[in-house]
């Protein structure tokens, strides 16, 4: 039972963080296109797809799946299986004219760019958070050995 829990509050801190990342680009979005509210029916979307990214977050970083894959494969796999998520939210909800090749690769690149973008500033954070608890280390091995 304690793993369940465990299993839920790492899919909600991640589906938490998705949803606050969706409600910031449709923020910038809609005020691009001059408007100034947001639908329900939108807010609803950005939430079930913050779960589904949980979801495949957890599966995808899970000891248990994938293997021994390394960390660039695990976000290959992430960032392709979100792009298909994406892709038949974009279908079923009409989010752009959907016979124009042009707006598909629009919206695959701004796609991309944006999962570069949050990949890239995710491993800018773990990499100083890193060095931060490296020089805490050196600096009690240091203590301990005098």
């Amino acid at each position: 039972m304690k793993r369940f829990f465990q299993l839920i509050m790492a899919i909600k801190t991640t589906a938490a963080f998705a949803f606050t990342g969706g409600i910031m680009l449709l923020t910038v979005g809609t005020m691009l296109y001059g408007r100034d509210s947001i639908s329900v029916s939108l807010i609803w979307q950005i939430i079930f797809l913050a779960l589904i990214f949980g979801c495949l977050q957890f599966v995808t970083f899970s000891e248990n799946t994938l293997g021994r894959m390394g960390t660039p494969g695990r976000m290959t796999v992430l960032g392709v299986s979100m792009l298909m998520v994406l892709a038949v939210f974009a279908l079923i909800f009409r989010w752009f004219p959907m016979q124009s090749l042009v707006n598909w690769l629009v919206f695959i690149g701004l796609y991309v760019v944006a999962f570069l973008i949050a990949t890239l500033a995710l491993h800018t954070v773990f990499r100083l958070g890193g060095m931060k608890y490296n020089e805490l280390l050196v600096a009690y091995k240091a203590r301990r050995e005098s």
